[in-house]
């Protein structure tokens, strides 16, 4: 992936890998690129690539077997973060017969080769899109496998569970007559205990997903827009509680952006304060990429608050029309009373009542938005809640009066359906196409 930084990633898989490694580098380690176990091989350019770049030295992550992250050889190269050199490496790499990998392609290899699983494997993505610390938290925690080896266990017991009830089905007609009361009636037991043992942990992951949302990640984005130095950070400091955004006459005062829980009557969202956007910003300059970062956040935003200010009479920037919006007029207390713009909501930071409004207009809309969160997250709750739909349908068929083997054995496969979905274990292989490819899950 792109970007800045002191050190980048050439990262190559695939059979014939140490050929081409020879190609393109001159191992120094001993044993270079033989098979062994996986280590770090110190090398410099070849001469192909030394005639440009001179004998340049790379570290290289070497996996040599099927035991590395895609389950094939794998190769990360260690350079320095240039992008011609980084480039010129690429090239060779692919005059000497490797292919540009395809969206995702590395996640989806390991998950193929079982080193992680769907839940894992989204949250690669998540990672590198993480943009507070809660959600680089919760994303580092799905990428941990802790939630997925959860619902994976569970569907290795529901499988199992499934396999002893087609049992007592098969040889329904060998048992004795004289213990099959006795032995229905153990059977039975076992059986509710089971899935409710299967429904506590499924509740437990739920409960988990619910206080990762609680802590900030995945919560609704409510964000401030409107023209540089119209008093956003001021209005943003005063609905957060606290002074949380730089404060100052001058424009572009604000040129990242900074965040905000704000909750109250049952719903909660991240209050998102941003630069100013700036169309008439000179390119390369401060004021243009702070209105670059600034377009990023509208364009991931649930709710816009759409800032103008009151004595202003210049025109806002564009937003995206469809986007959900409030309009807000700032800075009320230095104009006429009465004085106002359409439907805008009037609000000065030394008048805490029009804060007070406005904090609960945004609450009202957020708590109309549709539901959140990621893809990700979304999937899980929803398998996580057919998954327990279907275990409440077969613990009250087990402890029912006609008790059927064959109904209970039917609900507890749609919950093991349910959780295969979650993890990927049954998803058809063109679907995890789609979803490797056009979502580009990772790297």
């Amino acid at each position: 992936m792109p970007g800045g930084g002191a050190r980048a990633i050439v990262r190559i898989s695939g059979e014939g890998l140490a050929r081409l490694l020879g190609q393109l580098l001159v191992a120094e380690s001993p044993g270079g690129f033989a098979a062994g176990p996986p280590r770090c091989v110190a090398a410099r350019l070849h001469p192909e690539l030394a005639a440009t770049w001179g004998a340049l030295a790379v570290d290289v992550l070497w996996w040599p077997g099927p035991a590395g992250p895609t389950g094939g050889p794998l190769a990360e190269l260690q350079l320095p973060a240039s992008t011609p050199l980084v480039d010129s490496i690429v090239a060779a790499a692919c005059r000497h017969g490797a292919r540009l990998a395809r969206g995702g392609e590395f996640s989806l290899r390991g998950f193929l080769a079982g080193r992680l699983d769907l839940v894992q494997a989204e949250a690669v993505l998540a990672v590198v899109e993480a943009r507070t610390p809660e959600e680089l938290a919760a994303a580092l925690d799905r990428m941990a496998g802790g939630s997925g080896r959860r619902l994976h266990a569970v569907r290795e017991e529901l499988l199992d569970l499934l396999a002893d009830i087609e049992a007592v089905i098969d040889f329904a007609d060998e048992r004795s007559p004289d213990h099959v009361a006795a032995a229905d009636a153990a059977f039975w037991r076992s059986v509710d205990e089971r899935l409710a043992g299967a429904t506590r942990t499924l509740d437990a992951v739920a409960t988990h997903l619910a206080e990762r949302d609680a802590a900030g990640a995945d919560l609704p984005r409510v964000v401030l827009v409107g023209r540089p130095n119209i008093g956003k950070s001021s209005l943003f400091n005063a609905l957060a509680g606290h002074a949380g955004a730089l404060v100052a006459d001058e424009p572009g005062t604000t040129r990242d952006w900074i965040g905000a829980r704000l909750e109250g009557e049952g719903t909660a969202c991240l209050l998102v304060d941003l630069a100013g956007i700036d169309r008439t910003a000179t390119a390369g300059s401060l004021a243009a990429a702070a209105t670059a970062v600034a377009d990023a956040e509208v364009a991931r935003a649930d709710l816009l608050l759409v800032c103008h200010d009151a004595a202003d009479t210049a025109a806002i920037p564009d937003v995206p029309p469809a986007r959900a919006r409030i309009d807000v007029r700032t800075r009320c207390d230095r104009v006429p009373a009465g004085s106002g713009r359409g439907e805008a909501i009037a609000t000065s930071v030394h008048d805490p009542g029009s804060v007070a409004a406005l904090r609960q207009a945004i609450l009202r809309a957020v708590a109309g938005l549709p539901a959140g969160g990621s893809a990700a997250t979304l999937r899980m709750r929803v398998g996580i809640d057919a998954a327990r739909v279907s275990l409440d349908a077969a613990r009250q068929a087990a402890g029912g009066g006609g008790r059927d083997e064959a109904v209970v054995a039917g609900h507890v496969g749609r919950a093991v359906r349910a959780l295969g979905e979650i993890t990927g274990r049954e998803m058809s292989a063109d679907l995890l196409d789609r979803i490797f490819e056009r979502h580009c899950i990772g790297k």
